[in-house]
Parts: C-alpha cells; structure tokens; sequence
C-alpha cells in the first residue's frame, strides 16, 4: 500500500487506487477506471484537471441559462453539474456549443490552457488549446465537451 496526495504519482503507479474524502471511500478501481468514469463530482475533481458548471438538462438536451451546448443527455432531466477535463474538448465555428471569452492563458508543456469567462467568474472554464492557437486576451472561443460527465446539481 502506498498512500499519496499527488494524483499523477497515484495515476502512474497503482495498479489500483482508493480515492478517500474526509475518511470516507469516495471510489476503488484501476487508474484507468478511476480516471476515465469518476463516481461523483468529488473524484471527478480531486483526479485531474477538471472545469464544471451549472447546466440544465431538458428533453435530453443539456442547456447553459438559455442556450443549448450540442451535448445530448437522454436520461437526465432537471439541474445537473457539467464535469469535462481542459484536454477532452472540440473547438466548434458556431451553433450548440460553450462560448466564452479568453480571461487569461499560460504555457503548460506543448499545450496552452485558456481561461474562459462563461458569463461571469462564476461560470469560468479551462480548455486547452495548441501552443499555436491565435486566440489571445479578449477574443471569443467555442467549443463543445468530448468527454463529460454529469452529476446531480448540488
């Protein structure tokens, strides 16, 4: 047994974690089953990089205030939280998807990760982009999830 605070280190030598809260198990499995499929907003958080936000979910389709995202929810109905990592996103031209503005950015590696203003601090979100990507201080981005998860709202 090897007991750690540092997620990567977790990630990169157990064969199987156990990730604890307040000396509660929040959720035991492989790292890849940990990583890829968190069982609560807890997990999805504290294993990884993470952005969430408020969202409603209406006849299968998740909503941001009054507008649509492009993310189909059959199943869920009512207010739910938006998990997504900053690396499993889709840059989108127009139409169903999250907008924002750029509020900041910086190097991380070969990759930059960009601050977005979703309609206000209270709805900001990290993406990442290439380290080429144009986008600078003040400009618009859209982009939909890949890979997301939801979770009761709070």
């Amino acid at each position: 047994m090897f007991v750690t605070h540092d997620q990567e280190e977790a990630l990169e030598l157990a064969d199987r974690l156990c990730v604890m809260s307040q000396g509660k198990i929040e959720q035991v499995g492989t790292p890849d089953e940990v990583y890829d499929n968190p069982s609560s907003p807890f997990v999805f958080s504290f294993i990884g990089e993470s952005s969430q936000l408020p969202v409603n979910v209406e006849k299968g389709d998740v909503w941001l205030g009054d507008r649509p995202i492009g993310i189909a929810a059959p199943g869920h109905q009512g207010p739910r939280q938006l998990f997504f990592r900053p690396h499993d996103i889709e840059l989108a031209d127009s139409g169903a998807a999250l907008s924002g503005v750029v509020a900041g950015s910086r190097r991380v590696g070969g990759i930059r990760r960009v601050e977005l203003d979703i309609g206000g601090a209270a709805h900001r979100v990290e993406i990442d982009l290439p380290f080429d990507h144009p986008a600078g201080e003040r400009s618009q981005l859209s982009f939909r999830p890949k890979r997301w998860r939801l979770f009761p709202a709070p």
